[in-house]
């Protein structure tokens, strides 16, 4: 699979702090990549690097063949970007929004333009003044402003800001829709775990300006040690061996423990062969939220 983005040792220094440091990753034809962590961990800076808002200090950043550094307008002209929240003339309707943005670029017709307005779902509602939608609304017409000029990469800084749980399904479906059907690539840049999980394939972590993981989303929550509740009746002397052979953590109701799902078999036949009452073994599902927090702890960034 062919990459649409590369960042190749790229480092931000400001007043003398460094920002970003030596950051490398890639992004995919075709796939959401998020860029994962806390306010103030580096996503927005590296964003504004990405789509030139912001010099390169160190490094340089590859889009679609073209580096920023030394062709500024070939790799640009493959983004569309909304960094931040998008911004819109409110006392003008979406339409004619639109068509200030196509006045930028050449070649923008009003065929195009009705194309990425039925895309993004906005047809009903696109001849009236902009101050009269709602944020996701707005959100969505900021998307096709980024989409009238058929970018190979989209790049979306905290999309879901300010969104109701419908609005935040709304955006987390296009995006999806133009993975598949325009084999685009997007970035997406947030701090809310949840959306990244049901959002994301990849995931990179951002950790004081500091890249401390790039993971599949599945594999991420997933690893191959997998919790599992064992609901028991009495333990007994069963307790020693379960603690030393399994790093069992011992309950009133039975017993945790981290194991590979093929261990889980052995592990139960032999407490039915000790005579242990065996009610039920779950596993512990994690959500990419537990796995963020153990990453980070694991690298010694959080206490």
């Amino acid at each position: 699979m062919s990459a649409v983005l590369t960042l190749e040792n790229v480092s931000k220094t400001i007043k003398g702090k460094k920002i970003i440091n030596d950051l490398s990753l890639s992004v995919n034809e075709g796939e959401i990549f998020g860029l994962l962590g806390p306010n103030g961990a580096g996503k927005t800076t590296t964003i504004r690097m990405i789509v030139g808002l912001m010099g390169i200090t160190k490094g340089d950043i590859i889009v679609s063949g073209k580096s920023v550094n030394k062709d500024f307008e070939g790799a640009v002209q493959h983004i569309g970007a909304i960094v931040e929240n998008p911004e819109m003339y409110k006392h003008l309707t979406g339409y004619q929004n639109l068509r200030q943005y196509a006045r930028m670029h050449k070649g923008i017709t009003k065929q195009k333009i009705n194309e990425v307005i039925k895309l993004v779902q906005l047809s009903e509602r696109i001849d009236e003044k902009v101050r009269t939608y709602s944020l996701g609304m707005r959100q969505r017409l900021g998307l096709a402003q980024c989409l009238l000029h058929d970018p190979k990469l989209l790049i979306l800084d905290e999309p879901t800001n300010g969104l109701d749980p419908a609005g935040i399904r709304e955006i987390r479906d296009h995006l999806r829709m133009l993975t598949k059907e325009k084999q685009m690539s997007v970035i997406v840049s947030s701090h809310l775990l949840s959306e990244m999980e049901m959002m994301c394939d990849r995931i990179a972590i951002i950790q004081q300006g500091s890249l401390t993981d790039v993971q599949q989303v599945r594999g991420f929550v997933n690893d191959d040690l997998l919790d599992y509740f064992i609901e028991t009746g009495s333990l007994n002397d069963a307790m020693d061996w379960l603690q030393t052979d399994w790093n069992a953590v011992i309950t009133a109701q039975g017993f945790t423990i981290k194991a590979k799902k093929e261990d889980i078999p052995t592990l139960l036949k032999r407490l039915i062969d000790s005579d242990i009452a065996v009610y039920s073994a779950n596993q512990i599902v994690k959500t990419l939220e537990d796995r963020f927090l153990e990453v980070t702890a694991q690298k010694g960034e959080i206490e």
